[in-house]
């Protein structure tokens, strides 16, 4: 499995594929950009479609809609 890095900037969701190369007797992690759909389940969906383990360095989205505030009385 896969790692996948979602995190938010601004009001989209990001991703980063993380991919381990060997160096040496090491090994570093090389990221590159991934386009994700933009709510909880489609990250979802797509994470297990590609095989990815989601790693949120946001905290995850709720697809609930916000409540609607109530007027001031």
């Amino acid at each position: 499995m896969k790692c996948l890095i979602v995190y938010r900037a601004g009001d989209r969701w990001f991703g980063s594929e993380v991919a381990w190369k060997r160096s040496g007797s090491g090994s570093y992690r090389e990221t590159s950009g991934v386009d994700l759909p933009q709510s909880r389940a489609e990250i979802e969906r797509f994470a297990r479609e590609h095989d990815f383990s989601i790693e949120w360095r946001s905290p995850a989205p709720t697809d609930e809609p916000k409540a609607a505030e109530s007027p001031a009385r």
